[in-house]
């Protein structure tokens, strides 16, 4: 049980340092790009759909080379992050 226990934590964290590092990516090229807020919702900062798609990939392959005995549980989650990133 403290097994299973475990590896739902280290996913929690894998889960955790994907969502970071997703942030600091898309930020990085809201800079790089001089991207304005959204017209309709002041708040958010829209990037282009294929860049988007691009930074959830690198963030993605960022937690892989982190935790890469953890590869499996990573890649049966990573749907659900994707889906809320």
């Amino acid at each position: 049980m403290d097994e299973l226990r475990f590896d739902r934590t280290v996913i929690a964290i894998a889960h955790a340092l994907f969502m970071n590092r997703l942030h600091v990516l898309r930020l990085t090229e809201v800079v790089r790009l001089g991207i304005k807020p959204d017209a309709n919702d002041a708040d958010n900062f829209t990037l282009p759909k294929g860049l988007d798609a691009e930074m959830r990939q690198l963030a993605l392959n960022y937690v892989l080379t982190c935790l890469p005995e953890y590869k499996e549980a990573i890649n049966a989650e990573k749907i659900n992050w994707l889906r809320l990133a």
